[in-house]
């Protein structure tokens, strides 16, 4: 992945990768920052999603989402998201999928998932190559 600035906010993405229509919350300010996440790191993303209100972005069978999401039980997004990144980095070292197609991995998770009973999770994730981790704070 390639480093970009973005020196003002008119230089942001004009269009967005995550779909309309989720049952999210309106004005959810998560909601807006997952949008702008999504289309900086484009659609070679897989997020990694505990559960807790981000859930309801997807309502099986539809998702938002253009490119890979995971749902993971309450805590456990962090040990998903690890699980997910040495899996596509024994495939790299495999020769099994091509730099072009390696993913970047981030960590979709509320206060509950990372700081109550996921907190070792988030810990020994953070040691690791976390790729990007995106912690909401509902206060």
């Amino acid at each position: 992945m390639t480093e970009t600035r973005f020196a003002r906010m008119k230089d942001l993405p004009s269009t967005h990768l995550l779909g309309t229509g989720t049952p999210m919350c309106a004005g959810c300010g998560g909601l807006q920052v997952l949008h702008e996440i999504y289309d900086i790191l484009g659609n070679k993303t897989v997020f990694v999603n505990a559960a807790g209100c981000m859930t309801l972005l997807t309502i099986y069978p539809f998702t938002p989402f253009r490119g890979s999401w995971l749902y993971t039980a309450m805590g456990s997004a962090p040990a998903g998201a690890q699980g997910v990144r040495d899996a596509l980095d024994i495939l790299l070292e495999k020769k099994r999928i091509t730099a072009d197609e390696d993913l970047t991995t981030v960590v979709l998770t509320g206060d509950g998932s990372a700081y109550g009973m996921g907190l070792s999770a988030t810990s020994a994730g953070n040691r690791q190559k976390p790729g990007f981790y995106i912690h909401l704070l509902r206060q």
